[in-house]
């Protein structure tokens, strides 16, 4: 029996639904479980804050997009010494629906840390994860793009890589038949690229799930001692005019999958995870800059997969490299002029190459409610963060001018605007480990709901179960006792599935 999607403006009255399980959030992990409950023939409810937007709907403008895919209209940031722009989706489908479609499986050397240090080993096998990986690789078309629609951003890169001799691959991606359009920021235009609100999320509701989008889910349903749903609100996507409640009740649990930043402000409002003082605590993430080269010859990232070729050559030194392609309104703002001599280089802007380099930061920070009730997040890069970042600037202009780059923009206050030589960049070394000198962003964000074995310092267990209220389960990155170093999509799935598998093994009784 064939579900529905349920949005503001389409109900006037207070909903009530019941489902045996609820779930929070429809981004990697809420939409994954979905995929995974419903096979088993569990009745599922999807509660979802942001609005469902059609293939047909997406635009190639990033101001469209911001206003209906991106959460504060691509404006949350995480505040310390300098304000770093924390990027993430809010619509259904989550930050699927606007990332680069990367596609890492969790380093084992980060599993096994995680099992040494917190006890996760046991319930958590990385077999097991294998094992869902290879299923979702067949299920989400992962695989490196076609060489005819790689694109010369990607090919670019990949000659700098491979003419200093280090290590560099096309990057696997959940695209089917990649169009070469590099619009994932903005939303795939030809629904090609494999995102949740494309894969799971309507075979969930095929197989009969509600969900509820423009619905925030705010207080839990607790009963006996145990978590049996969840109430919202409708909001208005864009004026967040409130509208009727939804009443999502659960005959055996709630999955909170809302992300590492939503998720512990949801759970500390309803007072869970008190016990270890961990909720909010511990925010892990992969700050990043990038670097521009101005070539002779045409780019055009307008055209390619959005980030299709990377490095992890230096891993094990706490550094990843990719392209990224951007579009004009976002690669403007990493140029260095203003007024007409910004104007005069936005002709340019097809000769432009952009590649990024993102830190596994040792920094932590916090994600809380502020005086005013507000969501405030802490999060400053120490100072050997900063350091590792300057290195991995200098090495991306070394391959910016090994694959032929003209002249090189750092993006760093304090040297020259352009560069035209790689011993210009040399003086990036002598600057103060200050944030303020970088462009940069924070993106796969982890570790504010914690996994491990003991109440007194973790708020889930290993089979994502809190300890504080029965029944109640946490499947995204916020479990995640550390960053990883890779992108984190493939990794999210494969924990939220294997924790889903737990759930409908044990109503099965088995």
């Amino acid at each position: 029996m064939s579900g529905e999607l349920v949005e503001f403006g389409a109900v006037s009255e207070p909903v009530e639904d019941i489902a045996d399980v609820v779930i929070i959030g429809s981004g990697a992990a809420g939409a994954t479980a979905g995929r995974v409950l419903t096979e088993a023939g569990i009745d599922v409810i999807i509660v979802e804050e942001g609005p469902h937007v059609p293939t047909e709907k997406l635009t190639s403008d990033m101001y469209t997009s911001f206003k209906w895919l991106w959460r504060d209209m691509g404006l949350q940031v995480g505040q310390g010494r300098a304000f770093t722009p924390i990027l993430q989706g809010r619509c259904v489908g989550g930050t699927t629906v606007i990332n680069g479609a990367i596609m890492h499986r969790m380093p084992k050397r980060i599993f096994d840390h995680w099992c040494e240090e917190r006890g996760e080993g046991g319930v958590l096998r990385y077999e097991e994860l294998e094992r869902i990986w290879d299923q979702l690789d067949l299920e989400l078309s992962v695989g490196t793009a076609p060489e005819d629609t790689l694109g010369r951003n990607n090919t670019l890169m990949r000659r700098g890589v491979e003419g200093l001799g280090l290590r560099g691959n096309s990057i696997r991606r959940n695209v089917k038949d990649c169009q070469g359009s590099a619009h994932c920021n903005q939303g795939c235009p030809t629904g090609r690229k494999q995102s949740m609100n494309n894969t799971y999320v309507p075979l969930a509701i095929e197989r009969g799930a509600r969900v509820y989008a423009t619905c925030k889910a705010e207080r839990f349903i607790v009963e006996g001692g145990r978590a049996r749903g969840v109430v919202g609100r409708f909001l208005h996507p864009l004026t967040h005019e409130p509208g009727p409640t939804l009443t999502a009740r659960a005959r055996h649990a709630v999955v909170v999958a809302a992300s590492a930043i939503q998720t512990p402000v949801l759970l500390h409002d309803n007072h869970i995870g008190r016990t270890s003082g961990l909720v909010g605590e511990r925010l892990q993430c992969h700050p990043g800059a990038g670097v521009v080269g101005v070539f002779d010859d045409p780019v055009d990232m307008w055209f390619g997969a959005n980030q299709g070729y990377e490095s992890t050559h230096f891993w094990d030194e706490r550094m990843k490299f990719e392209s990224v392609a951007m579009p004009l309104e976002f690669g403007a703002a990493r140029l260095p002029e203003v007024g007409p001599e910004l104007m005069h280089r936005l002709g340019e802007y097809g000769h432009l190459a952009i590649w990024g380099v993102q830190v596994r930061a040792r920094a932590h920070g916090s994600v809380r409610r502020n005086l005013f009730g507000r969501r405030s997040i802490r999060y400053d890069m120490n100072d050997g963060d900063i350091q590792l970042l300057k290195l991995g600037i200098k090495r991306l202009t070394e391959m910016m001018f090994e694959s032929g780059a003209r002249e090189v923009l750092p993006g760093v206050h304090g040297l020259p605007e352009r560069i035209s030589t790689v011993d210009e960049i040399e003086p990036i070394f002598g600057l103060t480990d200050d944030p303020r000198r970088f462009h940069c962003i924070a993106s796969h964000m982890f570790g504010t709901a914690v996994m491990g074995l003991g109440r007194n310092n973790s708020v889930v267990d290993p089979r994502l179960e809190a300890h504080d209220l029965p029944d109640l389960y946490v499947t995204d990155s916020s479990v995640f006792p550390t960053n990883m170093g890779v992108n984190p999509q493939h990794s999210v799935c494969a924990v939220s599935w294997l924790a889903a598998e737990g759930i409908a093994d044990r109503l099965a009784g088995r």
